[in-house]
C-alpha cells in the first residue's frame, strides 16, 4: 500500500458515490471520497486530507469528464455547498436518489426494496418558497448570504437559483439599505415567505432588539417597492447560536401570515409553521400520500406531524373524520384557521408531541383506519411508533425528508406486524442531495399475534 500524504496528486478514476454525493475513488487500496467527480470519470486529484483508512481529494485536472456533467449557474457553487448535486444533468441526479433510498434501506433496515421511479416536477430552479439568510458586519462591511458548510463563513450570492426572483431582489435590497440605514448589526438573519401562487411575501426580520435605527424607513422602502408584502414581522432574538426564530414576534405591517393555495384548498402560513418548501413539488408529493392512503370517505385518520393542517384537510375531503396532531401551537392555530377556511367540519387539531397525542387518541378510545406521519428530519420517536402499534390502523403513510430515518422506523413496524407495500420517492429539492418519500405500510395478521412493546 502506497504511503499517501496530503497535497500529493494522484490519478483516479470515480466509482460510484457516498450518499452525500461525493465521488468514491480508490487508490493503492484506500478509498477516498471527492466532492463534483461523477461516476466514470478520471481525473487527478489533490489530496485535502489523510485518515487512518481513508482519504478526501479535490479534482484538480478532470482527464476524462462524463456524458452526465452539466456546468452549474450558480456563480458560488461550490463554496456555498447548499446544491450539492448541480454539476449532474436531471437524470444521474434522478438515478442518484434512487440508489440512495436502495441504499439506505439496505443499510438501516436489513431490506432490500425496490423504490418507484422518483417523480419529478419541471421547475428545476425557482422552487423555493422560503429563505433564511444570515446578516453580519465584519470589519466595517455588511455580509448576507448562506453559511459555507460546517462553518460560521458567509458565503455571498449575487443570485440563489432555487429561489425565485422575487426573494431574491429583496435581499439585495435589504443588504443596500441595511448599509444605507445603518441598522445591519442589530441584524441576525432576514426570513422571506412567497408563496408562489398567491404572489404574497413575508418579511420577518430576526434582529437583536425592536424598534432599531431607521426601523420604520426600512419598512417604508420595503413597503414602497414590493407590493407583493403583506407581512412584516420582527422576532427579538439575542441567542448568540443559530435558532432562529426564538423570541417575541412583533407584527410590524400588515397581517401576521401570508396564504397559499394547493390542491384547491387555501392556506395560512405563520412564520414559525411548517409547509413545504417546493410548492409545485408537494402537489405530487401530497396527491400521492391521500392516494397511498386509499380514502373512500368512510375511514377515520390521524395526522401526526400535522403543521398548518396541510395533508389532514386534504385526507379530510375524502375521509369521515380527521384528528391532527402537532406540538407547535402557532401552526395549530394556523390549522384550525385553514380547517375553516375550507370549510372542513370533520378535522379536529390538537397541541401536543406526536407521542402525548397518540396516547391521548388512545385514551380516548379514537381508532383510526389510516394514519399518516410527517415527521422532521430524525423520524419518528421509539415511543410514537410504540403508539402508532396501539391505534393499529390498518394503513400506516409515511411522509419522510430523510430516507435513512425512514428505513429505521420501517424497520420497526415490520418487525412489529406491518409490511412494507411501497416506497415513492419525489424530487422536492432539485440540485441538492435532498429526496422525500411516501412509504406505504399495511398491517398484517401477524400482529393480532405478536405482543406489542410496552409504551412505558
Amino acid at each position: 500500500m502506497a504511503i499517501m500524504q496530503k497535497n500529493e496528486v494522484w490519478r483516479g478514476t470515480c466509482e460510484g458515490y457516498t450518499y452525500d454525493g461525493e465521488g468514491v475513488v480508490h487508490i493503492g487500496g484506500i478509498v477516498f471520497f471527492v466532492p463534483g467527480l461523477l461516476e466514470g470519470e478520471e481525473a487527478e486529484l489533490g489530496i485535502t486530507a489523510m485518515k487512518k483508512n481513508y482519504g478526501y481529494a479535490r479534482i484538480v485536472k478532470l482527464l476524462k469528464p462524463s456524458q452526465h456533467r452539466v456546468q452549474p449557474v450558480c456563480s458560488v457553487y461550490r463554496k456555498c455547498g447548499g446544491c450539492q448535486l448541480m454539476h449532474m444533468d436531471e437524470e444521474t441526479q434522478k438515478h442518484f436518489k434512487e440508489d440512495k433510498v436502495k441504499g439506505v434501506f439496505r443499510q438501516n433496515a436489513g431490506m432490500e426494496i425496490t423504490p418507484e421511479p422518483i417523480l419529478t416536477e419541471e421547475h428545476r430552479t425557482g422552487y423555493r418558497n422560503k429563505v433564511q439568510v444570515p446578516v453580519q458586519v465584519k470589519d466595517g462591511k455588511v455580509l448576507m448570504g448562506f453559511y459555507q458548510p460546517r462553518s460560521n463563513t458567509i458565503v455571498e450570492f449575487d443570485r440563489c437559483w432555487v429561489q425565485t426572483d422575487l426573494s431574491n431582489a429583496i435581499i439585495r435590497d435589504c443588504h443596500r439599505w441595511f448599509e444605507d440605514l445603518g441598522c445591519a448589526k442589530t441584524m441576525r438573519f432576514v426570513l422571506i415567505k412567497h408563496a408562489h401562487m398567491t404572489d404574497q411575501v413575508m418579511v420577518c426580520l430576526v434582529v437583536r432588539e425592536y424598534p432599531f435605527r431607521n426601523s420604520d424607513q426600512l419598512i417604508q422602502k420595503l413597503t414602497a417597492k414590493y407590493p407583493e408584502i403583506v407581512s412584516i414581522l420582527a422576532v427579538i432574538n439575542r441567542r448568540e447560536d443559530n435558532v432562529i426564530l426564538d423570541g417575541k414576534e412583533i407584527t410590524v405591517w400588515g397581517k401576521p401570515y401570508i396564504e397559499e393555495e394547493l390542491l384547491g384548498c387555501r392556506f395560512r402560513i405563520s412564520a414559525r409553521s411548517f409547509y413545504q418548501i417546493n410548492p409545485y413539488a408537494t402537489r405530487i408529493l401530497y396527491s400521492k400520500a391521500i392516494e397511498a392512503a386509499g380514502l373512500t370517505g368512510k375511514e377515520t385518520v390521524i395526522d401526526l406531524y400535522c403543521g398548518t393542517g396541510t395533508i389532514g384537510i386534504l385526507a379530510s375531503m375524502h375521509a369521515k373524520k380527521v384528528y391532527g396532531i402537532e406540538i407547535v401551537p402557532d401552526a395549530v392555530k394556523d390549522a384550525e384557521v385553514n380547517a375553516a377556511i375550507n370549510h372542513r367540519d370533520n378535522i379536529e387539531f390538537f397541541t401536543a408531541d406526536a407521542q402525548a397525542g397518540a396516547k391521548k387518541l388512545i385514551a380516548n378510545h379514537i381508532k383510526a383506519d389510516v394514519v399518516i406521519v410527517d415527521p422532521p428530519r430524525k423520524g419518528c420517536s421509539e415511543d410514537t411508533l410504540k403508539a402508532i402499534l396501539k391505534i393499529a390502523p390498518k394503513r400506516l403513510v409515511y411522509v419522510s425528508c430523510d430516507p435513512a430515518t425512514l428505513a429505521r422506523d420501517v424497520a420497526f413496524m415490520h418487525e412489529n406486524g406491518y409490511e412494507l407495500k411501497m416506497v415513492q420517492p419525489v424530487d422536492l429539492f432539485p440540485g441538492t442531495l435532498h429526496v422525500e418519500d411516501i412509504a406505504l405500510l399495511l398491517r398484517t395478521n401477524k400482529i393480532r399475534a405478536r405482543k406489542l412493546p410496552s409504551s412505558d
